[in-house]
């Protein structure tokens, strides 16, 4: 047991990458891949859910070990969240690294539900459309309590979270793995903090955001498919002197939306109205991804309410000049996988994809209304192509452009000193 639980811990950072600590737990098993390197293959589960919260959903999910130590292949279904309070199948497919070692599996539940899971299967390629099924025992936890510990791992100290093999609930045989989550007490996160947290009407629908700190106002925008939560990293730092709005975008986190077409320009619309709600003539800005396009265009259409501006890894319209090739083909794979996906979420998350792949429709020409200062940051490992961000740099006639050495599209949430002192010196500059 004690060496699946640290095989359960490690797993903890990849299973949901902008998922609180606190707000989620999960189990797994481990499977010895090597000698299948290459070779095709299929998870598939049995899940259903109890909702609570009606935020809470499950998902299962996969990952490659590599010999070097290195993730390779990575799935959570966070895209596709399960909601469904019948027992239904689920898969992930994919294909085994050539370098694995281990096939990790498990599953997901997030927030206040039961979570309920049965039938775990396992099939790798054997030649071409056949696979072989591989026997995995406990697989469908028909075994006692000690065998279930033996051969999966999972985090069982969470408070109000309880653990256990039921027989009131089975997909097939006498019994099912139980999630008891309905006493769990969601921790106060950035996105989801009560006594930070308030409601607004703006440009027709009802927005979520959460202020912290004193001083001028600095507004953040996060990026696609995300929330408040995106800026863990920065608020701390930024309430020390500025008064933090973090707002969730349309469609996003908490906030709601109306069945408009999302375009960054309609968010831009959303974050003016926004402000004249709270009655603020001029803010300084941090956009991140989306949050940078949305940036830029509110520094264009709404120039006198955009004091400073801080955009990271954004773009002004969107081709291959723009992104790699590989963006396009990973963004419509997925779209296609959603299409016939009837749950809200998977429609909301495809309105998002769409919005990257055609997202934004301005010029460097545009740029040129900019009159605020802007600090146009990216990684040097970014997706958005160097030539494009130094192109946006270039276009604005009071910016500066730092490229970050080593860098990823992530830079805030992986090396938040350096991205956070940047931005500071930019925001105090007199």
């Amino acid at each position: 047991m004690k060496s699946i639980f640290l095989i359960l811990l490690m797993s903890l950072s990849f299973v949901g990458r902008t998922q609180p600590p606190a707000d989620w737990g999960a189990f797994m098993r481990s499977f010895p891949a090597k000698e299948y390197g290459g070779k095709k293959f299929r998870v598939e589960a049995a899940v259903k859910v109890e909702l609570i919260d009606s935020s809470a959903d499950a998902e299962i999910w996969v990952r490659i070990d590599r010999e070097n130590g290195k993730m390779g292949f990575f799935y959570n279904m966070m895209d596709k969240p399960i909601r469904s309070s019948e027992w239904k199948t689920y898969s992930i497919s994919g294909r085994i690294d050539k370098d694995a070692k281990n096939l990790v599996f498990g599953g997901l539940y997030h927030r206040k539900a039961k979570y309920y899971f049965d039938d775990f299967k396992l099939f790798i390629e054997t030649g071409k459309d056949k696979y072989q099924q591989i026997v995995l025992p406990n697989g469908d936890f028909e075994g006692d309590s000690a065998e279930t510990r033996k051969t999966w791992g999972y985090l069982r100290d969470r408070q109000g979270i309880t653990i256990s093999l039921t027989r009131r609930e089975a997909y097939s045989g006498q019994q099912s793995f139980c999630v008891d989550a309905s006493k769990f007490v969601i921790p106060k996160t950035y996105g989801n903090n009560d006594s930070a947290g308030h409601y607004a009407m703006v440009n027709g629908i009802k927005v979520y955001y959460e202020i912290y700190g004193e001083g001028e106002p600095l507004l953040l925008l996060h990026g696609n498919s995300s929330s408040i939560r995106l800026f863990e990293k920065q608020i701390p730092e930024f309430s020390k002197q500025f008064k933090i709005i973090a707002i969730d975008t349309r469609g996003q986190g908490k906030s709601g939306e109306d069945g408009r077409t999302y375009t960054y320009d309609l968010f831009a619309e959303d974050m003016s109205a926004f402000l004249d709600y709270l009655h603020l003539d001029s803010v300084n800005i941090l956009g991140w991804s989306d949050g940078g396009n949305t940036g830029l265009i509110m520094a264009m259409k709404y120039p006198k309410k955009v004091k400073r501006l801080v955009v990271m890894g954004a773009n002004v319209f969107i081709d291959k000049s723009v992104v790699g090739k590989s963006v396009f083909r990973i963004l419509n794979k997925e779209k296609r996988d959603l299409e016939e996906d009837t749950l809200y979420n998977s429609k909301n998350r495809l309105r998002l994809i769409e919005l990257l792949l055609t997202e934004p429709k301005h010029n460097f020409d545009e740029l040129k209304e900019i009159k605020c200062p802007v600090l146009v940051v990216a990684g040097k490992k970014d997706i958005i192509k160097e030539g494009h961000t130094k192109a946006i740099a270039a276009a604005i006639q009071n910016s500066t452009l730092l490229i970050a050495p080593g860098e990823t599209h992530y830079f805030p949430s992986e090396n938040p000193k350096d991205f956070n002192k940047a931005a500071m010196e930019f925001f105090n500059k007199k």
